[in-house]
């Protein structure tokens, strides 16, 4: 099938991602409605970081996946994740670290007590966190790969 225009391009995308996901992590995400990609980093170590918003139904069917801790008395424990997350970024591109410092600052990983996440590691360091807002719909993953 040949898709064309944007939001063939980003049916393209999307899937691919969903894909990804499914292959890297077992992580089984419905369709979002939007992504936006603050960064992806291909080449020898990818990197990226991805912000999902969901519908009601396609939120419905994330909370409903087996793979979820809920943040709760973890708050302090994500928070530090997320922060070694950021640092390790701009490590790997220190020539644009700023850059980095930036579009984290402009797009900020945000979550409340009750907020879902989860986050799953390669025996090569490998590894994604992904937090689930649910009040917002949305679904910050961070994924770095070595």
């Amino acid at each position: 099938m040949i898709y064309t225009g944007y939001w063939g391009f980003q049916n393209i995308v999307q899937n691919s991602q969903l894909k990804a996901w499914r292959q890297n992590w077992e992580f089984e995400a419905p369709i979002a409605e939007i992504n936006l990609t603050i960064f992806n980093n291909g080449g020898r170590d990818p990197d990226l970081y991805l912000i999902s918003e969901y519908s009601e139904k396609g939120l419905q069917a994330l909370t409903e996946l087996t793979i979820w801790n809920k943040v709760d008395t973890n708050y302090d424990y994500l928070s530090t994740s997320i922060s070694a997350y950021k640092q390790l970024i701009q490590e790997l591109h220190v020539e644009d670290s700023s850059k980095y410092k930036k579009l984290f600052s402009e797009n900020p990983i945000e979550f409340t007590k009750d907020s879902l996440y989860f986050t799953k590691s390669k025996a090569d360091g490998s590894y994604i966190i992904a937090v689930l807002h649910i009040t917002q719909k949305r679904l910050y993953t961070l994924e770095v790969f070595y």
